[in-house]
C-alpha cells in the first residue's frame, strides 16, 4: 500500500474508532457511519476531491489487516475503538480452541495477577494464531510474550467472546485462562 493509502487509513482509524465526534460524525450502536460523511471528512482533511467509495474500497481491500468494512453505504471500523459509546459487536458463533495475545513482560507481570483487561478499548483484542499476536506486541516490544487464552473452557465458564473481523474480542480474561506460548521461533 503506498503512503497517501497508509495516512488516509490511518486517519479513517483515528476518526471511526478515537474521535467522530471531534468531526460530527455520528455513529450508530453498531459502530457505522455514514459513508458519504466520512468521504467528505477526508476530502476536506487531505484537500483531495478524488477520495470515493472506490478509493476507500480499494484501500480496505489491499490492506494487511481486515480493519474496516463498507455496508450499505455506510463504514466502520471492526476493532480498536476507545469511545465512550459501547460499539455492539455479536458474539462469535464459532471459537477456534485457543486465542492469543501479544504483551510485554511487564504488561504480562499485571495480566498474571489481574488478568487481560480491556484499558482504555472497549474490548481486549486477541488473535486466532500465534504470529498476528507476536506481530501485535512488536508495537510495545522488541520482545513480546505471546500469551495463549484457553478460549474454549473460558466460554464454558461463561467468558463472551465476539468476532469483528480477523479479530477476537472479549470485556475481559481471567488469570486462569491465561499461559505462556512455549514456541519460540516467532521473530520471523
Amino acid at each position: 500500500m503506498n503512503e497517501y493509502f497508509i495516512r488516509l487509513s490511518k486517519f479513517l482509524a483515528y476518526l471511526l474508532r478515537h474521535a467522530p465526534d471531534k468531526f460530527n460524525l455520528k455513529l450508530d450502536s453498531n459502530g457505522f457511519a455514514n459513508l458519504e460523511d466520512v468521504i467528505n471528512i477526508l476530502k476536506n482533511r487531505f484537500n483531495d476531491n478524488n477520495i470515493s467509495i472506490e478509493l476507500l474500497t480499494k484501500i480496505i481491500e489491499n490492506s494487511d489487516k481486515k480493519r474496516f468494512c463498507i455496508i450499505n453505504n455506510k463504514i466502520k471500523a471492526l476493532y480498536g475503538h476507545s469511545l465512550k459509546q459501547k460499539i455492539v459487536i455479536p458474539e462469535a458463533e464459532i471459537l477456534p480452541n485457543r486465542l492469543y495475545h501479544g504483551t510485554t513482560s511487564k504488561a504480562f507481570n499485571k495480566i498474571k495477577k489481574e488478568g487481560l483487561k480491556r484499558k482504555n478499548r472497549q474490548y481486549v483484542h486477541l488473535s486466532d494464531n500465534p504470529e498476528i499476536a507476536f506481530q501485535t506486541g512488536l508495537r510495545r516490544t522488541v520482545k513480546p510474550i505471546i500469551l495463549v487464552i484457553d478460549a474454549f473452557r473460558a466460554k464454558n465458564e461463561g467468558i463472551k467472546f465476539y468476532k469483528s473481523g480477523d479479530m477476537y474480542l472479549a470485556d475481559y480474561i481471567p488469570p486462569k485462562f491465561i499461559s505462556i506460548y512455549k514456541k519460540r521461533n516467532l521473530n520471523t
